[in-house]
């Protein structure tokens, strides 16, 4: 089901079928979200939950016992199982709409996923949490927005974290639990951003300053015609060197203001 919320001219379009994503974000008469690719992982911007990024060897490992998961793209397991799923539409309004999602039964502890889209005028706030009733295991989530580098009006776009280290990868390209001195673009690639904080600007077009309480992003620039920013509780692989055990009274929450100036 395709849902719209809306303040004025500044629109988001969300398909609760395909994972809950955003599908379409309109500022004015500007579409800006990169278009639906040939598998459900390219195009909009989706949540990933309850992991995101790639995991080693496509399996959890928790207190000595694997988990394998589906994999989902290419040969990897990969951000999360959100976004191939249908959720349940709850609290819409003109403004704001909350889309529910379950584990599924490849996680041994039964979690429920909410994610809220809500917008206003000058800016749009996604929003997650994880919880559980019946037991721990641990979750990683973040949002993976691909943008446009061009719109229809402006210049291409150009983009920046306040990231002050970026992670390590191995030989076989999975992220290690180590940073180095910030490398050069291209990247596909996590980074230590503390502050959370970052912005994407098309020159005389619009811009927007993000704002979160997330100190990880991805940034995915390799493709000519869209790049990706993607605000994350940990790098990938983070849910196998668990940072947050998600358990009954013990959500795991997240958000991101994404706050836009028209240019």
């Amino acid at each position: 089901m395709i849902i719209e919320i809306a303040s004025g001219k500044h629109k988001l379009k969300i398909d609760s079928i395909a994972g809950g994503r955003a599908i379409e974000w309109f500022i004015d008469d500007l579409q800006i979200l990169g278009p639906k690719g040939d598998h459900p992982l390219i195009g909009g911007w989706y949540l990933m939950a309850p992991w995101a990024g790639r995991i080693r060897d496509n399996q959890i490992v928790y207190k000595g016992s694997n988990f394998p998961q589906d994999v989902n793209f290419q040969n990897w397991a990969i951000h999360g199982t959100v976004a191939f799923s249908e959720g349940k539409i709850r609290n819409q309004s003109e403004t704001s709409v909350e889309i529910v999602h379950e584990t599924n039964d490849k996680w041994p502890v039964k979690m429920e996923i909410v994610q809220k889209w809500s917008i206003t005028n000058n800016f749009v706030k996604s929003h997650v949490i994880v919880s559980s009733v019946s037991g721990e295991f641990p979750a990683e989530i973040g949002w993976h927005p691909w943008f446009k580098r061009q719109l229809t009006k402006g210049k291409p776009a150009k983009f920046g974290i306040e990231a002050i280290s970026q992670y390590e990868k191995d030989e076989k390209n999975f992220t290690l639990n180590k940073t180095k001195s910030i490398g050069v673009p291209p990247f596909d690639d996590a980074f230590d951003v503390p502050t959370g904080k970052g912005f994407i600007e098309w020159p005389d077009a619009l811009r927007i300053d993000f704002t979160s309480d997330l100190d990880t992003f991805v940034i995915f620039d390799e493709p000519a015609d869209v790049f990706c920013i993607e605000p994350q509780t940990g790098p990938p692989d983070a849910i196998n060197q668990p940072r947050h055990i998600v358990s009954p009274g013990k959500p795991l929450e997240a958000s991101v203001k994404w706050e836009v100036t028209p240019l």
